[in-house]
């Protein structure tokens, strides 16, 4: 009999898959496409899209139907890869979280002070299980989602065509560059944590197409107005994007400023998203280790918020690419022979 604090509607499981997947890449997208497929950038979006696709058709069929707790309550020590490999995840989430806050909106304040509410906030959504989660994640969607829509589509009229065509078609460049920005929608691998919850539908292919939607109108929202090279070099270039971007009659002047503090309640739900998942892990594997769990990720994450935004972001800058393609292969494999082990061995059961 499935918990009742675990199950949440179809909507609100594409809900969440969108945001928590668009939240988590969109900022890097543009520089990531073109890192490896300069010239085909676009055509790269499509394919790690398409890829995404795929990937989400595979998680709908192999874990309807199975819930995650059945999966961990099994494997004990996935429970635990998943919560280190979680909290480490939630630490990046959180850092950008800070680093945007300070460098956009509250350039004084210290990341103590800008976290506390963050980890506070965190820490009430995902004490109603993944119902609540799901309710508040749904409530957001179009709060979250609309402000970047608006903003993409006043961009319109900055955009340079001759900067998105596709000046060849390297095989070896695609296909590297297809990879990288796959891995960089490694987020895709939570759906495994709700799928199974999901008690009146699947993951439908409208999402999917809205979410490449999402994806392609970034990439030529900020290649278009900024360029290629610009684009590159860029510490930030889709809030580039946005500053360059005016509303018809100067009513708001500072849309970058519009668009962050809506893009910083995206990310919040991919950290908090990843804090859930990790203590749902320890929850459903250890019944006693619940409390420590909660402890050593918010608490933890909290204390060490000075190292967070020093430390810890240089290891990422120096080695971001290691970071997601690392993402990639554990998490879209490990989870997927975790769930082919536990069908075949319900099937040797029956047998």
């Amino acid at each position: 009999m499935k918990n009742k604090a675990q199950t949440i509607t179809a909507r609100q499981g594409n809900r969440i898959m969108i945001l928590e997947i668009f939240s988590a890449a969109a900022m890097f997208l543009p520089q990531i496409a073109l890192k490896k497929s300069y010239h085909s950038g676009i055509i790269v979006v499509i394919i790690a899209s398409v890829m995404t696709g795929i990937y989400l058709c595979i998680t709908d069929c192999v874990a309807q139907g199975i819930s995650i707790e059945n999966i961990l309550k099994k494997y004990r020590l996935a429970a635990i890869i998943y919560y280190v490999r979680f909290l480490l995840n939630g630490a990046f989430f959180y850092l950008c979280i800070l680093y945007l806050t300070k460098k956009y909106l509250l350039p004084d304040k210290s990341s103590f002070l800008i976290g506390a509410p963050l980890i506070l906030l965190a820490y009430l959504m995902n004490q109603g299980g993944l119902t609540k989660r799901g309710r508040v994640m749904e409530g957001i969607f179009w709060f979250v989602l609309l402000p970047m829509i608006f903003v993409l589509i006043l961009s319109v009229t900055n955009l340079s065509w001759n900067e998105l065509m596709v000046n060849g078609w390297k095989g070896r460049e695609m296909f590297n560059g297809s990879i990288l920005t796959f891995a960089l929608m490694h987020p895709i691998e939570l759906v495994w944590f709700y799928r199974g919850d999901m008690k009146d539908g699947a993951i439908h292919f409208r999402s999917f197409a809205g979410l490449m939607l999402l994806f392609l109108g970034v990439f030529v929202s900020t290649v278009g107005s900024l360029g290629k090279k610009l684009t590159m070099i860029d510490p930030e270039p889709v809030m580039s994007m946005a500053q360059g971007v005016a509303m018809p009659g100067g009513i708001m002047a500072r849309l970058d400023l519009f668009l962050i503090a809506f893009w910083i309640v995206g990310v919040f739900c991919v950290f908090s998203g990843y804090l859930f998942y990790g203590n749902e892990s320890i929850k459903h594997a250890f019944s006693k280790g619940r409390t420590a769990g909660l402890i050593l990720s918010y608490g933890g994450i909290y204390a060490i918020s000075p190292w967070i935004m020093t430390i810890f972001a240089t290891w990422i800058r120096r080695y971001f690419s290691i970071f997601i393609y690392g993402n990639l292969i554990v998490g879209l494999v490990f989870p997927l022979i975790l769930f082919m082990l536990w069908r075949k061995e319900k099937k040797d059961e029956k047998i």
